[in-house]
């Protein structure tokens, strides 16, 4: 019968593997024991620790075929009925680690965990981990939160070539090089542009666009490489598609439906 919970599983193997590892360091001392004693020239030593030999490492096999069924847990499983998640965010919580769900999208600010019950793993951003026990899962998360660095003006710079293609549509006769501020361009609309090729959606879904538009906001300085502003401005009657939500450290929910680039300063 396979352990509900992932790390009474693999709690209960490495107790197994713990006392076959200090079996094989038993064996293993026997061994050179045995090599000390023949290169001694002992006989009547050897005679004795080599009858002791067999039965050292007859225990270690023993321990060691009792692991072969490997962890009692089935991963595919509980990722597919929400235990494991409900695990991992239990233990989320014991290590102040805020997973926010929406929509079947887990994130932890900055990142978007993506749960694959096939490989098994989960992915943070865009990287794969096939460690999966939650305690030694968060602590990985938790060092990647504190070690995220954004490039503020390099997603700027990308948001600007997308507001190009869409601000004209927006904002008749609008162009790149117009006075004065841009009209303000959907933000559904800009990450359907960055986009557009093949997987991208997928590779770059629109939870974790969101949550880098959070980190932009939180640089309201930032400017183009041609020293272009921006705003974020907020709109109380989107709702639905019209809108991107993201959830920050705490939990706390922000909302972003457009954005607005202003003209150089000076």
């Amino acid at each position: 019968m396979a352990e509900s919970s992932i790390e009474t599983a693999l709690t209960a193997l490495d107790t197994a593997l713990e006392s076959g590892e200090r079996q094989a360091g038993a064996a293993l001392a026997q061994v050179r024991r045995l090599r000390r004693l023949c290169q001694a020239g002992d006989l009547a030593a050897l005679g004795a620790q080599l009858a002791q030999a067999p039965a050292l490492a007859e225990r270690l096999a023993e321990t060691l075929r009792g692991t072969a069924g490997g962890v009692a847990y089935d991963a595919e499983q509980a990722f597919a009925d929400g235990s494991y998640l409900a695990e991992l965010r239990a233990e989320a919580a014991r290590r102040d680690v805020v997973l926010s769900e929406r929509d079947g999208r887990v994130t932890a600010f900055p990142f978007l965990l993506k749960l694959d019950g096939r490989a098994p793993g989960v992915k943070i951003g865009r990287k794969l981990h096939r460690g999966i026990r939650p305690s030694a899962l968060l602590k990985l998360l938790k060092a990647a939160q504190t070690a995220a660095k954004f490039n503020a003006r390099g997603f700027l710079d990308q948001l600007w070539k997308a507001y190009t293609v869409l601000a004209p549509a927006v904002q008749p006769g609008w162009t790149a090089n117009a006075p004065g501020e841009g009209p303000v361009v959907g933000v559904i609309g800009l990450h359907e542009v960055l986009t557009l090729l093949p997987a991208a959606a997928s590779e770059y879904p629109r939870d974790a666009f969101a949550c880098d538009l959070l980190q932009l906001n939180r640089a309201p300085d930032t400017t183009t490489a041609r020293g272009r502003g921006f705003t974020l401005p907020a709109s109380t009657g989107s709702k639905g598609r019209e809108r991107l939500t993201a959830y920050d450290e705490t939990g706390e929910e922000h909302v972003f439906v457009g954005i607005r680039f202003l003209p150089p300063a000076g």
